[in-house]
């Protein structure tokens, strides 16, 4: 394999994994709990979020409520 193509797929590969794991944060959030801690900007136990967390829960949002949250 070409090394460049073969550089193309790790990066491919590490996006996905983000990806993946940013789905997985808050896969068993409720509407409620969702909306709860994006209003407040907060995670479950009141802190605030990190920018991975907030990512993620911005991807939970629109997969609850089908927008992107305001």
């Amino acid at each position: 394999m070409n090394r460049s193509l073969a550089v193309q797929w790790a990066v491919l590969e590490q996006h996905f994994q983000h990806h993946a794991g940013m789905v997985n944060r808050f896969r068993e959030a409720s509407r409620d709990a969702v909306l709860g801690m994006w209003l407040n900007q907060t995670k479950e136990d009141g802190e605030r979020l990190s920018q991975f967390e907030r990512d993620a829960l911005i991807e939970r949002y629109c997969e609850l409520f089908g927008i992107w949250p305001e």
